[in-house]
């Protein structure tokens, strides 16, 4: 794990962009997440009159206007004081970084194009009213660095708890998976801008969850793509390669998956009978919110943190079966 110490590490107040899905397909993710900081003292402010991030469709038409929704986002936060930014979404995530680096004062641009790129911003935030003459110094977090530096405190937190979780039957259910943690393909990646961690092999999940006793079973698969934004346009791509990811943690011993993407979770989860149907397959593996996991370890209920709302719930989940996949990968006779 790359060291990935900040010069302001407490982060017990940060501005929060939950992004497009976290306010609809995600809204399980928003509300663990939540519930999660409140229980870690952590104050998130969410981002007045946000927009959108632009996300990948609109980068692909006109990559300087895309950067400029996410731009003004980090404007408006530095209008209420925050520039430590976490965007939960990987994909907000990814374009709120690239608008921070072309925006930051101490930014090192790499070639003439990214300076065009940064005066055409500032002088678009100008015109919107922004203040752009002033030290611009904007940190955007993914959820897993901000959980990272947060896991010394999760950690404490969940000692403390110790004899509740003892007697918390929830918990215990959770204690008794074998879990994998999938990053997908999008964090890390590319890894000169966003890495904090192994490109290929990541572990801060892993060191993460240890905090609060669960431990993850290892495999190859943890940074391939599940097929992501194919889903639209090209279904039974994704349905190809989200079986692979499925096939090859059950080929390790899991019995679930611990994500924190929004459409990594949709394409597991939400679509993985389609997958059983176009693979002639019988996966049967939950698919958790890693903040879903922390706040049941913490205290919160499977409701409070909608892990009751999984389309694949934990209870059908167990090592008998994943024994009985292992034996044949999973397939159909």
């Amino acid at each position: 794990m790359k060291d990935i110490s900040t010069k302001n590490n407490n982060l017990n107040k940060i501005a929060y962009y939950p992004g497009c899905s976290l306010n609809s397909t995600a809204i399980d993710f928003n509300v663990s997440l939540k519930k999660l900081l409140d229980v870690l003292d952590i104050e998130h402010i969410e981002i007045d009159d946000w927009n959108c991030c632009g996300t990948t469709p609109a980068y692909n038409v006109n990559e300087e206007l895309a950067a400029l929704l996410s731009a003004r986002n980090l404007m408006i936060a530095k209008n209420m004081g925050l520039e430590d930014i976490l965007s939960p979404c990987v994909s907000c995530y990814n374009k709120l970084y690239k608008a921070a680096y072309y925006i930051n004062s101490t930014s090192k641009l790499k070639n003439k194009r990214e300076e065009k790129i940064k005066d055409s911003l500032l002088n678009a935030l100008k015109d919107m009213g922004f203040d752009t003459e002033q030290e611009l110094n904007f940190k955007v977090y993914s959820i897993i660095e901000f959980l990272y530096l947060k896991k010394a405190e999760i950690g404490r937190k969940f000692r403390e708890l110790k004899q509740v979780n003892n007697e918390n039957e929830e918990y215990s259910i959770l204690k008794e998976l074998m879990p994998a943690c999938y990053y997908g393909c999008a964090l890390l990646r590319p890894k000169d801008a966003l890495r904090f961690d192994d490109v290929e092999m990541p572990t801060s999940m892993e060191e993460i969850l240890k905090e609060v006793g669960i431990e993850c079973v290892d495999f190859s698969f943890k940074t391939e793509c599940c097929g992501a934004i194919l889903s639209l346009s090209n279904k039974d791509s994704v349905l190809k390669l989200s079986g692979e990811v499925l096939d090859n943690a059950l080929e390790n011993n899991a019995d679930s998956l611990i994500v924190f993407c929004p459409l990594c979770q949709q394409n597991l989860d939400l679509r993985q009978k389609q997958i059983n149907r176009f693979n002639k397959t019988r996966y049967n593996l939950p698919i958790l919110y890693i903040t879903q996991v922390l706040g049941v370890a913490l205290g919160l209920t499977f409701k409070q943190v909608m892990l009751d709302r999984l389309f694949v719930p934990i209870k059908n989940s167990g090592r008998s079966k994943v024994k009985s996949h292992n034996n044949d990968k999973g397939r159909l006779n």
